[in-house]
């Protein structure tokens, strides 16, 4: 057995160990969408925030008034006092829906048993039916 190289470098070993410092700007574009096929690397956006004290900053929580009140207006105060803004954009409270009508539903009640005794449905989109069924078929005279 013979040594062909002098000496083994593990690339892949110093290119992680660059992305983890920080460095990943020395390791090749190509190499790096490779480790991200073999699940070596994954890359991770980071946003970072700085929070400062606003002009309305306060340690206490006041709710502000919804709407004037009598004595409100006769002491004055209702000059200096904010309110609070309207939604204009909010839904609202939800209406309840309105009901089915008592001869619907015994409808409804009278056409599932029908059903489940074996019957089928008609289609219905022929309100006007041909002379034929409505007489002819009855044995009804021409005369009548």
């Amino acid at each position: 057995v013979k040594r062909k190289v002098t000496e083994i470098a593990d690339n892949l070993k110093q290119d992680l160990q660059e992305i983890q410092s920080g460095k990943s700007e020395a390791v090749d574009n190509k190499l790096k969408q490779d480790y991200k096929k073999r699940k070596l690397v994954e890359e991770v956006n980071e946003k970072h925030y700085r929070l400062s004290k606003g002009t309305n900053f306060s340690t206490s929580v006041s709710k502000a008034p919804t709407e004037l009140t009598p004595e409100m207006i006769s002491s004055g105060s209702w000059k200096t006092t904010s309110l609070k803004p309207y939604n204009l954009d909010s839904l609202g409270v939800d209406t309840g829906s309105g009901c089915l009508h008592p001869l619907l539903k015994v409808r409804a009640e009278y056409r599932q048993i029908f059903l489940e005794m074996g019957f089928s449905e008609m289609p219905a989109n022929n309100f006007v039916e041909s002379s034929f069924w409505n007489f002819d078929a009855l044995f009804q005279p021409q005369q009548h």
